[in-house]
């Protein structure tokens, strides 16, 4: 990587690969990150993330601000930075949670596109919903149209992304409206006063289970509450692949203790049409879809077999340059797949990744 200024567009590649890609050469110097009118500045000493400040705070809180900066751009200026070292934690776990939590913001924005939008409740004066819990009840109560998502999260003094989980689950339940300008009245706030009761139910259904949404580990006992639990997010939108082969190899099965035999190759019926090489809107296509690949096995396998991951992607990009569009894909995703039964992850683990890696290929 060469010496000086690394700037992209983070749909182009997500920002956590950057940073780690960065760190992993030992830079020290500043990431600046920006999307519409927010910014934030993302500070490596020696290849370790050791600060960052936004215009709404600094140090970790900062960093996982930018988990909801989807479309926004990043610029890294190398150089030494004398700044405060506010983040002490190892990158392996702060890049970990950044990509968990912009996996999480990628689901939820398909219903809350904006923490500046204004939610309203759709229900009738002293009408009750039933599945709510303490939490949304009272996010329904100050849902007037008058705060915003992120001054709902400074008004209940939550996390922003606690608070639009919440609205997400009200929003695909019809509780909630999302509009654009501010209206109504700013509704009575009492901090002391205890969150409304939920309407009594013996047993509490999450209106994201009655949705089908799957559950995931909390990060603490309060966001057991939340109404989006997510274990994997469902298919993000990904940039339509014209031609994209429907028919894949099938990845590896698992044989007694992580031995793995490769299952039959599917012989296409037709032959695939190969992107051409001197097309670079195809080829720029089908590089993303390597990211999200080595981004989805990332989730799944331990630190120590990232490199690999990463290795196969650089081998996957090189062959899409060369022409090999569609195969080179698909290739990826199985060499990730063999590679983690070579390195030994035992058979649970192979299973798991061979899901994820399948589910980025149905639509």
């Amino acid at each position: 990587m060469s010496q000086g200024v690394i700037q992209g567009s983070m749909r182009e590649a997500p920002l956590p690969d950057i940073i780690q890609l960065v760190s992993q050469g030992g830079k020290s110097g500043c990431f600046h990150v920006q999307q519409d009118s927010a910014k934030a500045r993302i500070y490596l000493k020696d290849g370790r993330i050791i600060h960052a400040i936004t215009n709404n705070g600094e140090g970790f809180d900062a960093l996982m601000e930018v988990a909801l900066w989807l479309e926004g751009s990043y610029r890294f200026e190398e150089g030494a930075q004398d700044v405060p070292a506010t983040i002490t934690k190892p990158n392996a776990s702060i890049l970990m949670e950044l990509g968990r939590r912009m996996d999480e913001w990628r689901v939820i924005s398909q219903k809350v596109p904006s923490v500046e939008l204004y939610p309203q409740s759709t229900l009738l004066p002293g009408e009750t919903p039933q599945g709510v819990n303490p939490r949304e009840a009272r996010l329904l109560n100050l849902a007037t149209g008058y705060y915003s998502v992120a001054e709902l999260a400074d008004v209940t003094q939550k996390p922003v992304l606690t608070v639009a989980k919440d609205l997400y689950g009200l929003v695909m339940a019809g509780h909630i409206n999302l509009k654009g300008i501010r209206s109504g009245r700013a509704p009575k706030v009492d901090a002391a006063a205890a969150p409304p009761p939920a309407a009594p139910e013996p047993q509490l259904v999450p209106i994201s289970e009655r949705l089908g949404l799957s559950p995931v580990v909390p990060e603490s006992r309060e966001e057991e509450t939340a109404i989006v639990r997510l274990q994997a997010p469902p298919p993000m939108p990904i940039i339509p692949i014209q031609g994209f082969p429907e028919a894949e190899e099938s990845l590896p099965v698992t044989v007694g203790g992580g031995v793995a035999a490769d299952a039959p190759l599917v012989a296409p019926s037709t032959p695939k049409p190969v992107a051409p090489a001197d097309d670079p809107v195809r080829m720029a296509k089908l590089t993303a879809f390597t990211q999200r690949i080595a981004q989805a096995a990332k989730t799944v396998l331990p630190e120590a077999h990232h490199e690999m991951v990463n290795r196969l992607q650089a081998k996957s990009t090189q062959q899409i340059i060369g022409g090999e569009g569609p195969e080179a894909v698909k290739g990826l995703a199985l060499a990730i797949s063999r590679g983690a039964v070579d390195a030994g992850c035992d058979a649970e683990l192979v299973r798991t990744l061979n899901a994820q890696l399948k589910a980025l290929f149905t639509k």
